[in-house]
């Protein structure tokens, strides 16, 4: 805040001023020589009968005057502002400053609004933190243009120049504050609003902190940094194998959640030493929340909850216990060596763990990013000894899960983050097409083989392609409906090569559909139709090549979970026109109407649907205000929802398939960021993870035998070992490469023109908003 009081101006002496005066004429008197002017300080000047007299300074007399108009500000000469910073006064001229700071620009701006009239000078207070020293080399600044700052004020002056927007000042002492940073120094500069706000020197500072090897050194005397003290108890082996990084991260969502859901403030959350324990859905809460009595309570426990009683008083908030809404941590993520903070891509960049290290047997450092804060983290791991101890004793030091902790390892992302792709099971691959990311529908197609526990990109689609659901059908993929981003698609894409084609369509272009199959046959339902969801549904039949309409539903949907079991067809969620819904309805296929079911317990649009252990899973999805990690399940036998494990990541418009026996999703938009990421739900664990076992060996054939159905014929065709030919109906294709013994297969583009050619030539095909791509090429 900045306040101001007149201050009448001090009267100049006249011989000051007939010595100002006197270097004004010696700087502007010249003499005429011809046509030519020569000035007396070296200035060119030209005399032209028709233009007059054109006069230009050279350089040296424009840093001269700078220098007077300096010299002028120190003896106080035509000053009409006074800058009071604390005890401390600096004369200065308003048009000078208001040049080189917008800050002051629009401060005297307002003032001249307000004011009719000047009469002396004007005294602006500045408040807020502001130093003389800072103040008076940038004023010194405006006036010459250059700054000098030694090393111990240039985070001063940075923090000025921020707060006055002298952009290149800033910039200048930033670059030099991340330049010059010591293991001592760099939590500090870290830890400064105009640093902490810039994301490229948030990124070198960050980068510089997982590079130094003692981080006790780094957090010991970290100036203006906030430290948390937690304690984690574990109450068996298993829990103490927790790594490092997973440990940090796990008390990081944990602080998050403090801060963001129950609304605590970081300086009440370092006022106190906490004691958390890890519950069942592999997340951490405050002791205080164990029930007396519970099989982890104990003497600790309730030592804990007395003294937190005591330093709180009566103003315990209310704790929420469920963690529906939050993101779960796969428990393969607690026990893995393979992820580091550098490695660990998952991290939202606004709540991070930027390095930790172990300084001791049970205790660790972590330093996190709180949002626009950073923070040191003090974690101590304590053993727990419950009042109830168990009645047998390990056979094994580390139980079985953390013992197969090694043969896990991280699913490898997709090729390019998207949402609002067709996914589907192809032959034992995690198929996944189109879909659009932050600029563009796209066209690529990759496919994930679990066993391998790798991607390989397929041929593109014809056009690009997002909104669309798919599915597979008698080992062919059925992308149907959508957009390319400019328009809802009313034309065949038939760009998949070698069996690719498109399928008649008579209905109206309308994005987000759902898709399932049953019997044989393809069933569309809802959509959009630029205004509102629809109600009509349709029913494609691959033996007649026909489309016929079915029962519309009862409410119009669009960007609905649609699957299908034991002959019913289901469409759950969706959205009506501005609405998401949490309504349900199925399909008797065989009565041809829809009835409603039980009702989802949460609203969502954009969700995944599947069919897995016989019951109806939905997962992620939007409400509307947010993207969800929630997933439900229906069981249809007794027609109610029941909640699921929650997914590691929040994911809106995300995909879904069983493949192998586990239900996968993929992609999705988190609410911030599109997603490349893929997780499974474990059958065995029935937990969502991102690990999946290593493979045991990769598979290497040298002849591998491929049965290839092409236009209605049989062909063979073998794959050799990398720039061996492939030969298929005499063409020799070259097999691009090998990755985790996963063969992709380069397909030329004159195969592509010809498969285009071929279905172009099929006068059986119409206009359409599907394609088909055969999964045995």
């Amino acid at each position: 805040m900045l306040s101001r009081a007149r201050k009448p101006s001090p009267p100049s002496t006249l011989q000051q001023q007939q010595q100002l005066q006197q270097q004004n004429n010696n700087m502007g008197c010249f003499n005429i020589q011809d046509n030519n002017i020569h000035n007396q300080n070296g200035t060119m000047a030209s005399e032209c009968k028709a233009r007059g007299l054109i006069l230009e300074d050279n350089v040296d007399v424009l840093h001269q005057r700078l220098g007077q108009l300096n010299q002028l500000r120190k003896n106080r000469h035509f000053c009409d502002l006074v800058l009071q910073v604390g005890s401390s006064e600096i004369h200065a001229h308003r048009s000078v400053l208001a040049c080189a700071s917008p800050y002051f620009f629009e401060l005297f701006t307002q003032e001249d609004e307000l004011k009719t009239a000047r009469e002396g000078r004007m005294m602006y207070k500045l408040n807020g933190g502001f130093e003389r020293e800072s103040i008076e080399r940038l004023v010194n600044y405006a006036y010459t243009g250059v700054l000098d700052v030694p090393d111990p004020l240039v985070k001063t002056v940075f923090k000025a120049a921020m707060r006055l927007k002298m952009e290149t000042v800033a910039h200048a002492c930033g670059e030099h504050l991340v330049a010059h940073m010591t293991p001592e120094t760099c939590l500090s500069v870290r830890a400064i609003a105009g640093i902490r706000s810039n994301e490229q020197l948030c990124s070198r500072v960050d980068e510089y902190i997982q590079q130094q090897n003692d981080l006790v050194v780094v957090t010991r005397d970290a100036l203006g940094v906030p430290k948390l003290q937690v304690a984690v108890i574990h109450s068996s082996q298993e829990e103490a194998a927790i790594t490092g990084h997973a440990l940090s991260r796990l008390v990081l969502d944990w602080v998050k959640r403090m801060i963001t859901t129950d609304e605590y403030t970081l300086d009440a959350l370092k006022d106190k030493k906490h004691m958390l324990y890890l519950s069942s859905d592999n997340s951490l809460h405050d002791c205080m929340d164990i029930q007396n009595g519970a099989a982890n309570d104990s003497e600790m426990v309730q030592d804990y909850k007395k003294m937190s009683r005591k330093q709180s008083g009566n103003n315990l908030k209310s704790r929420r216990t469920s963690t529906s809404t939050q993101p779960a941590k796969p428990r393969m993520m607690l026990y893995s060596r393979n992820i580091t903070d550098k490695d660990d891509t998952e991290q939202d960049s606004d709540w991070k763990v930027i390095a930790h290290t172990v300084i001791a047997e049970s205790s660790m450092v972590a330093i996190i990013t709180l949002k626009n804060d950073i923070a040191v983290l003090s974690i101590q791991h304590r053993k727990n000894s419950p009042t109830s101890s168990p009645t047998t004793t390990p056979k094994s030091s580390r139980p079985g899960s953390v013992e197969k902790v090694d043969s896990y390892t991280v699913i490898p992302h997709m090729f390019n983050p998207k949402c609002a792709s067709g996914t589907g099971n192809l032959n034992g691959r995690l198929l996944v097409c189109g879909g659009y990311d932050r600029g563009e529908c796209l066209r690529d197609v990759e496919a994930y083989l679990p066993k391998e526990n790798s991607w390989s990109e397929l041929p593109s689609m014809k056009q690009g392609r997002g909104r669309f659901d798919l599915t597979v059908l008698d080992e062919k993929a059925y992308a149907i409906g959508g957009c390319d981003g400019t328009r809802e698609l009313s034309r065949g894409a038939g760009g998949w090569p070698r069996g690719a084609r498109p399928l008649p369509f008579p209905c109206l272009p309308r994005p987000g559909r759902g898709v399932c199959n049953l019997d044989g046959k393809i069933y569309c339902i809802g959509g959009w139709n630029g205004q509102y969801g629809i109600k009509q549904c349709d029913r494609y039949d691959p033996q007649e090549d026909t489309w016929t309409t079915i029962a519309p539903l009862n409410i119009g949907r669009y960007q609905a979970g649609v699957a299908a079991l034991d002959g019913i067809v289901y469409a759950v969620g969706g959205c009506d026109s501005w609405n998401c819904l949490n309504t349900a309805e199925a399909m008797d296929t065989a009565e041809d109407t829809w009835r409603f079911i039980a009702p989802m317990a949460t609203p969502r649009r954009g969700c995944g649907a599947a069919i897995f252990k016989g019951k109806l899973y939905v997962m992620g999805g939007s409400d509307g205000t947010q993207s969800l990690c929630t997933i439900e399940i229906y069981d249809p036998k007794t027609n109610t929802w029941r909640n699921g494990p929650s997914m590691t990541s929040c994911r809106a418009n995300v995909g879904a398939a069983v493949v192998d026996g586990k239900l996968y999703v993929v992609g999705g938009f988190s609410g911030k960021n599109f997603l490349n990421s893929i997780e499974y739900l474990d059958p065995d664990t029935d937990e969502w993870t991102n690990f999946t076992p290593k493979p045991e060996y990769y598979v290497k054939k040298n002849n591998d035998q491929l049965d290839i159905k092409e236009n209605g014929h049989d062909t063979n065709g073998d794959i050799k070992e990398n720039g061996h030919d492939l030969n298929i109906n005499g063409e020799d294709y070259k097999v691009n490469d090998k990755q985790y013994g996963f063969e992709r297969l380069k397909i030329t583009e004159e195969t592509c023109k010809e498969a285009a050619a071929n279905s172009s030539n099929d006068t059986s095909i119409k206009e359409t908003q599907a394609a088909i791509f055969s999964g045995q090429s």
